[in-house]
């Protein structure tokens, strides 16, 4: 996902369990057992938490669209990194992920589907 350049808040994909929290990423387990990990940027862990905010806590049960870490792609970009999104389906099939999102996508919005 390539954000807006401006800040905003990274929101959780689907519902669940904030399995693993990072400043910059963070895992959501599902009851379902699926699993999506949103990596904020590329290489911003070499940032030590600069210019992020976690919102919730490791652990916090959290529904699809709510607000996780706050931060400034435009920021990150200055920085000379990338802020390219990366949101990955956690040990899933390729054949298990399909209708991929293109274009403009806000929070909320379906990114991919997963049976």
């Amino acid at each position: 996902v390539r954000p807006a350049a401006r800040p905003q808040d990274a929101a959780a994909p689907i519902g669940g369990r904030v399995a693993k929290l990072h400043p910059h990423a963070f895992m959501v387990l599902a009851e379902s057992g699926h699993g999506v990990l949103v990596h904020l940027g590329i290489d911003t862990v070499k940032l030590d938490g600069a210019g992020f905010e976690k919102l919730v806590e490791e652990g916090a049960h959290v529904e699809a669209g709510t607000p996780v870490i706050r931060w400034d792609p435009a920021g990150i970009e200055a920085q000379g990194l990338s802020a390219v999104v990366p949101v990955a389906a956690l040990d899933a099939d390729a054949d298990a992920v399909g209708s991929i999102a293109e274009g403009d996508v806000a929070a909320g919005d379906p990114l991919f589907t997963w049976s």
